[in-house]
C-alpha cells in the first residue's frame, strides 16, 4: 500500500486575455545570434530598435527590432572589426585592429563608412600620419541652429589600439575627412575614448607598450584633443585600462585590466570620477585573480555593471558593493540608449550578446529570467539532501518516513526509501518514472514532473524547452499577472488574478525562484508550496515542501543534511542499477 500512496503523491500531487507588464529584478537575457569563437568587442544602437554589431572574423551584422533578430549585412575576410558606431540609420563607421596583433588580419584599413546602413563599407580617407588599428569610435552630435530648427552637428572620435602603437582619428563635419595624430608622447595603447562635447574629453590607456611595465593610464583634454594631461596612473605593473562609462558629466567609471599572476596581485579595481574626470578613485572590485574586467556600463550613477571572465559583476550603490551578474562572460561593451518611454535599453556584447531587462509581459518571459538570472553555474546543478516526510489524513499526522534524494539537472532525481541504499524508491529520469519494490520494477512509463521542471530544471533547459512540456502540461504560458505570497512579490504564470485553479505557477519576482504550483490532477487540486528558503553558502534552498489536495496538507517535507556535490555517480540515475547503488 505505501508504495501505491508514494507513488500517487510523487506522480500527481509532485507532478486568450492580455498580461499585464510587470516590473522585475533585472537580470540578463540572451539574444539569438550567429556562433562566435572568441570575444565579440563592440555593438551600437541608434535607437532602441535599430542596432549592429562587429566581430573579429569581419561581420557586420543589423537588427531593427531591439536585439530579437539579427542579419549579416556585411562581410570582408582578412577584416578584424573591433568598433562601430552610427550617426544615423545610414551613416556609421567601423574600426580595424589592423595587422600584426590578431593573427590571419591582413587588412591594413583602420576605418571603414558607411552610408546605406551598414550593407556596405568603404575605407576612410584620412590626413596625417599612418594609424595601425583602432579599439574604439565615439560620436558627439552637437547642437546647432539651422534656420530656426535644432540640429545636429556629428564629431567622430576613434582611438586604437591595444598592443600599440596609440592614434587616434577625428572627424569634425560628420565624417567626410579625419585627420589623424600620433599618440605616442601620451600614452602607447588607447583602449576607449569618450567626447563630451568639442573641448573635453576622456582617454582609456596603457603607459607602456611593455604590458609587464605598464600602468593603467586615464588622460584627458580640454582643448578638443590638441593636448592631453594624465589624470589617473595605477602604481601596479600589468595594468592597462579598457572601457569607460559616465551616466552624467560629473560621474564616470573605467575598468582596470590586470594581467598580473602572482597570487599577491589579485585584487581587481574600477576607477571612479565625480568631477568629470580630472580625478580619479580606486574602487576595489573583488580578489581573484581569475578575473579579468572588460566591458563597464552605468544606466546612473549608481546602477552599473562590469563585464568580466568568468562572469560580470553589478552595483546599485555606485561602485561601493559589488555581486555577481551573468551577462555572458567577457562582455567587451555595453551600450546604454534611452527608449521612446521613458525606459533604457541595456545591451552588452562579448562571447554572447545578452539584454538587461526588468520587465514580464508573458509566462514565457518569467522562465527566461528564470534560466538568464541563474546561468553561469548560479543554480546548482547537483543537489542531495534527506527528508523528514511527515504524512497527514483528516489534518494530522500519520506517520513520518525518512527518505533520501539526489538531484542532477536537468531531469534526474532519485528518491531511496528509509535507507540511502534502499532497494525501495521512485527515480525520474528524462521525463520517465520508474517505481521499485526490492527487485522487482513495478512502474515504468512517460511522465513531466512539474515540481522537477519548475524549481530546478528550469536553470539548465532552454526557455523554449521548459516552456514546450509546461505547454503539454497545460499551463498557459500568454498569462502573467502580480500578486503577493508569504509578503514576497511573485509572478503568477498561467491564470487571471482571480482565478486560483488553474494550472499556474507562482515565481519570486526579485529571486526568481519557484514559490508554489497549482495544477488539477486527476479532478483533484494541487497545491504545492516551496517554502522556508534559506541561502545555503551561495545557493538559495526551499528546506520545507508542502504539498496540499484540495486544500488539505497530505504530504509535508523537511530537508537536512544538504550538500551540493560537483560531482555525481551517474549510476545513481540509472534505472537499470538502480539496486546497486548508495546516495551519499
Amino acid at each position: 500500500m505505501r508504495i501505491l500512496l508514494v507513488l500517487y503523491l510523487q506522480f500527481i500531487l509532485i507532478a486568450s486575455a492580455s498580461s499585464q507588464s510587470i516590473k522585475t529584478a533585472h537580470y540578463w537575457q540572451q539574444l539569438k545570434t550567429d556562433e562566435y569563437k572568441g570575444k565579440q568587442d563592440d555593438i551600437f544602437f541608434i535607437n532602441e530598435h535599430q542596432g549592429w554589431y562587429c566581430n573579429g572574423s569581419g561581420k557586420i551584422y543589423r537588427t531593427q527590432n531591439g536585439g530579437s533578430d539579427w542579419k549579416l549585412c556585411f562581410e570582408k575576410k582578412g577584416t578584424f572589426f573591433r568598433c562601430i558606431g552610427f550617426v544615423d540609420s545610414l551613416l556609421g563607421f567601423a574600426g580595424n585592429i589592423g595587422t600584426d596583433y590578431f593573427p590571419n588580419v591582413t587588412d591594413t584599413v583602420p576605418l571603414y563608412k558607411t552610408t546605406d546602413g551598414g550593407n556596405s563599407w568603404l575605407p576612410v580617407v584620412y590626413k596625417g600620419p599612418i594609424v595601425k588599428g583602432l579599439c574604439a569610435i565615439d560620436i558627439y552630435k552637437e547642437p546647432v541652429i539651422n534656420s530656426g530648427k535644432l540640429e545636429y552637428k556629428a564629431h567622430i572620435f576613434c582611438g586604437g589600439r591595444v598592443g600599440s602603437p596609440a592614434f587616434i582619428m577625428i572627424s569634425h563635419d560628420g565624417g567626410n575627412t579625419f585627420t589623424a595624430e600620433d599618440m605616442g608622447k601620451y600614452c602607447k595603447y588607447i583602449l576607449d575614448i569618450k567626447f563630451f562635447n568639442l573641448k573635453e574629453g576622456v582617454i582609456c590607456a596603457a603607459s607602456e607598450e611593455e604590458l609587464d611595465k605598464s600602468n593603467a593610464l586615464i588622460l584627458t583634454t580640454a582643448d578638443g584633443g590638441k593636448t592631453w594631461i594624465k589624470s589617473y596612473e595605477s602604481k601596479r605593473p600589468y595594468e592597462i585600462t579598457w572601457k569607460a562609462s559616465f551616466p552624467s558629466r560629473k560621474t564616470g567609471y573605467v575598468t582596470i585590466q590586470s594581467y598580473d599572476t602572482s597570487k599577491t596581485a589579485s585584487q581587481r579595481f574600477v576607477a571612479k570620477t565625480i568631477d568629470g574626470g580630472k580625478t580619479w578613485k580606486e574602487l576595489p572590485l573583488i580578489k581573484d585573480m581569475n578575473v579579468r574586467e572588460f566591458g563597464i556600463g552605468f544606466s546612473d550613477e549608481k546602477h552599473g555593471w562590469v563585464g568580466a571572465v568568468p562572469n560580470g559583476f553589478e552595483t546599485a550603490d555606485g561602485g561601493n558593493t559589488w555581486s555577481p551578474s551573468y551577462m555572458g562572460a567577457a562582455t567587451n561593451k555595453i551600450r546604454i540608449v534611452n527608449k521612446t518611454n521613458g525606459e533604457k535599453l541595456i545591451i552588452g556584447i562579448g562571447l554572447t550578446i545578452n539584454k538587461n531587462k526588468n520587465v514580464i509581459n508573458s509566462g514565457y518571459d518569467a522562465l527566461a529570467a528564470m534560466r538568464y538570472a541563474y546561468a553561469g553555474g548560479k543554480w546548482y546543478k547537483n543537489f542531495t539532501f534527506s527528508q523528514e516526510t511527515h504524512f497527514y489524513k483528516d489534518g494530522k499526522e500519520e506517520k513520518m518516513e525518512v527518505w533520501h534524494e539526489a538531484i542532477c539537472s536537468p531531469g534526474q532525481l532519485t528518491i531511496k526509501f528509509d535507507k540511502k541504499d534502499s532497494k525501495n524508491g521512485v527515480m525520474f529520469k528524462n521525463n520517465m518514472v520508474y517505481a521499485f519494490n526490492e527487485n522487482e520494477n513495478l512502474v515504468s512509463h512517460p511522465f513531466i514532473h512539474d515540481l522537477l521542471l519548475a524549481a530546478f530544471d528550469v536553470y539548465f533547459l532552454k526557455p523554449h524547452e521548459t516552456a514546450h512540456l509546461l505547454d503539454s502540461l497545460g499551463f498557459n504560458l500568454k498569462l502573467v499577472h502580480e500578486d503577493v505570497f508569504n509578503g514576497r512579490k511573485v509572478l503568477v504564470i498561467g491564470a487571471h488574478k482571480s482565478d486560483t485553479t488553474s494550472n499556474q505557477l507562482w515565481i519570486d519576482a526579485e529571486r526568481f525562484y519557484l514559490h508554489r504550483i497549482i495544477s488539477t490532477q486527476r479532478k483533484a487540486l494541487s497545491d504545492v508550496t516551496m517554502a522556508d528558503y534559506e541561502k545555503i553558502g551561495e545557493y538559495w534552498v526551499a528546506k520545507k515542501v508542502i504539498f496540499k489536495k484540495n486544500g488539505l496538507t497530505e504530504v509535508e517535507e523537511k530537508y537536512f543534511d544538504i550538500k551540493f556535490p560537483k560531482e555525481l555517480n551517474k549510476d545513481i540515475f540509472d534505472p537499470e542499477k538502480f539496486n546497486e547503488t548508495k546516495l551519499d
